[in-house]
Protein backbone atom coordinates (compact mmCIF):
# COMPACT_ATOMS: atom_id res chain seq x y z
CA UNK A 1 0.00 0.00 0.00
CA UNK A 2 1.15 3.36 -1.09
CA UNK A 3 1.77 6.17 1.15
CA UNK A 4 -0.87 8.09 -0.84
CA UNK A 5 -3.25 5.28 -0.94
CA UNK A 6 -3.06 5.11 3.81
CA UNK A 7 -3.40 8.64 3.19
CA UNK A 8 -6.96 8.36 0.94
CA UNK A 9 -7.85 5.17 3.52
CA UNK A 10 -7.27 7.65 6.59
CA UNK A 11 -9.54 10.47 4.45
CA UNK A 12 -12.48 8.31 4.57
CA UNK A 13 -11.95 7.20 7.57
CA UNK A 14 -12.34 10.49 8.77
CA UNK A 15 -14.87 11.62 6.74
CA UNK A 16 -16.60 8.64 8.73
CA UNK A 17 -15.77 10.37 11.54
CA UNK A 18 -17.02 13.36 10.67
CA UNK A 19 -20.52 12.37 9.49
CA UNK A 20 -20.73 9.71 13.08
CA UNK A 21 -20.06 13.50 14.74
CA UNK A 22 -23.23 15.29 12.75
CA UNK A 23 -25.51 12.29 13.60
CA UNK A 24 -25.17 13.33 17.66
CA UNK A 25 -28.49 14.51 18.83
CA UNK A 26 -28.54 18.39 20.50
CA UNK A 27 -29.98 16.97 23.31
CA UNK A 28 -26.70 14.58 24.04
CA UNK A 29 -24.85 17.86 23.45
CA UNK A 30 -26.66 20.04 25.26
CA UNK A 31 -26.15 17.54 28.62
CA UNK A 32 -22.77 16.42 28.13
CA UNK A 33 -21.99 20.64 28.07
CA UNK A 34 -24.65 21.05 30.95
CA UNK A 35 -22.44 18.55 32.87
CA UNK A 36 -19.43 19.67 31.90
CA UNK A 37 -20.06 23.48 32.62
CA UNK A 38 -23.75 24.11 34.26
CA UNK A 39 -23.05 28.05 34.46
CA UNK A 40 -22.75 28.06 30.22
CA UNK A 41 -25.25 29.10 28.13
CA UNK A 42 -27.88 27.44 26.49
CA UNK A 43 -26.69 26.46 22.94
CA UNK A 44 -29.51 27.56 20.13
CA UNK A 45 -30.73 25.36 17.35
CA UNK A 46 -29.19 27.40 14.58
CA UNK A 47 -25.79 26.89 16.05
CA UNK A 48 -26.32 22.53 15.77
CA UNK A 49 -27.90 23.24 12.03
CA UNK A 50 -24.62 25.71 11.37
CA UNK A 51 -22.34 21.95 12.66
CA UNK A 52 -24.12 19.58 11.17
CA UNK A 53 -23.84 21.48 7.42
CA UNK A 54 -20.16 22.21 8.52
CA UNK A 55 -19.46 18.18 9.29
CA UNK A 56 -21.07 16.85 6.42
CA UNK A 57 -19.65 19.48 3.98
CA UNK A 58 -16.29 18.36 5.36
CA UNK A 59 -17.25 15.13 5.24
CA UNK A 60 -18.60 14.98 1.42
CA UNK A 61 -15.24 16.94 0.30
CA UNK A 62 -12.80 14.42 2.29
CA UNK A 63 -14.39 11.69 0.64
CA UNK A 64 -14.45 13.44 -3.02
CA UNK A 65 -10.31 14.11 -2.17
CA UNK A 66 -9.88 10.75 -0.85
CA UNK A 67 -11.60 9.14 -4.21
CA UNK A 68 -9.31 11.48 -6.52
CA UNK A 69 -6.06 10.61 -4.25
CA UNK A 70 -7.16 6.39 -5.01
CA UNK A 71 -7.70 7.12 -8.93
CA UNK A 72 -4.60 9.31 -9.05
CA UNK A 73 -2.46 6.25 -7.05
CA UNK A 74 -3.88 3.69 -9.50
CA UNK A 75 -2.86 5.41 -12.19
CA UNK A 76 -6.04 5.95 -14.00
Amino acid sequence: MTPLEKLSVFGLILAAVLLAMACVKADRVRAWRESSNPSAPDVPDSAFVVARLTLVTMAVLMIVVSVRGLATGNGA
